[in-house]
């Protein structure tokens, strides 16, 4: 499992606390973005690269990723 977030894993799910609370839709310049609230469009869209980060995304602080694995980002436990 790695740390850090990268091009690849857009489209992957964000869970703090074994909770879905996001999606990574965007990834630019070493920032990921994630929508809070993502529907089956913007899934899709971001799993085949067609989606921007827009309004409904933002940045995803480096620090607050606890692990990077094949299926989802997990989020420090205590944010």
């Amino acid at each position: 499992m790695r740390d850090r977030v990268t091009e690849s894993d857009v489209g992957k799910p964000v869970v703090h606390d074994g909770e879905r609370v996001g999606k990574i839709v965007d990834h630019e310049n070493g920032t990921a973005f994630v929508d809070p609230n993502p529907g089956v469009a913007e899934t899709v869209a971001a799993k085949v690269g067609l989606e921007d980060h827009g309004k409904e995304a933002f940045p995803l602080q480096r620090e607050l990723v606890d692990g990077v694995g094949d299926e989802e980002i997990r989020l420090e436990t205590e944010l």
